[in-house]
This record gives C-alpha cells, structure tokens and sequence, in this order.
C-alpha cells in the first residue's frame, strides 16, 4: 500500500510542478503526429540565478584578495597607480582592480590564515 501511495504522491506533484510553470505562461504547439502540447514560456529570470551569478564575482574577489595579500596594500596601490596612467582599457582595469571594500578584509582575513 506504501508504494502505491508513494507513486501517486509523485505522480501529484509532477502535475503540480506542470500547473504551476505553465500558469506562468505557454505556448500551444501542434507536434508532427497531431498531438496539441503546451510548452511553458521560459522567462529570464529562470536562466540566470543569483547563484550562478554569484560563484563567479566571489572566486574573482578571491583571487584579487589573494594578490593583494602577496604583494601587500602598498604594492598593490601601486601597481594600480601605475594602470591609472595608461590608456583607456588600462583605466577601466585599474577601476575594477582598485582595493574595495569586500577585498580588504578577506586579504587581511588571508594573510592571517598564511601567517
């Protein structure tokens, strides 16, 4: 009895997840044998999660931490005085690779994990 409830509970579920992504929108698609299906619309908010989005900006934080943490703050500020003075796509990195204020720390956070 167990399993036949235990299909049914995830038979339910999966119209429930159907009813649910279709009643955000669909599309209604004639297949090759005659068969009307309703498609979903897939919106942008379902390809991009924040996740995915996140992972990448916190290993590249990471690893700006870690070269501030090598070279120390003064180095660095130097190496980044010396971008600002270079041309454009120069500038626009030393923009990007200025000390902020999440890298601080987690270099300090570094270099007392290495030490």
């Amino acid at each position: 009895m167990t399993n036949q409830q235990d299909m049914f509970d995830q038979r339910y579920r999966k119209v429930l997840k159907r009813h649910r992504q279709l009643s955000r929108g669909y599309v209604t698609k004639l297949e090759k044998t005659g068969v009307i299906t309703h498609r979903p619309i897939r919106h942008i908010r379902e390809a991009v999660s924040f996740s995915a989005l996140l992972l990448p900006f916190g290993i590249l934080f990471f690893l700006k931490a870690s070269v501030v943490t090598v070279l120390g703050e003064e180095a660095y500020r130097q190496q980044v005085d010396f971008l600002r003075e270079g041309g454009f796509v120069e500038q626009m990195g030393a923009v990007f690779m200025q000390i902020d204020p999440i890298t601080a720390p987690l270099s300090r956070l570094l270099a007392y994990v290495i030490n």
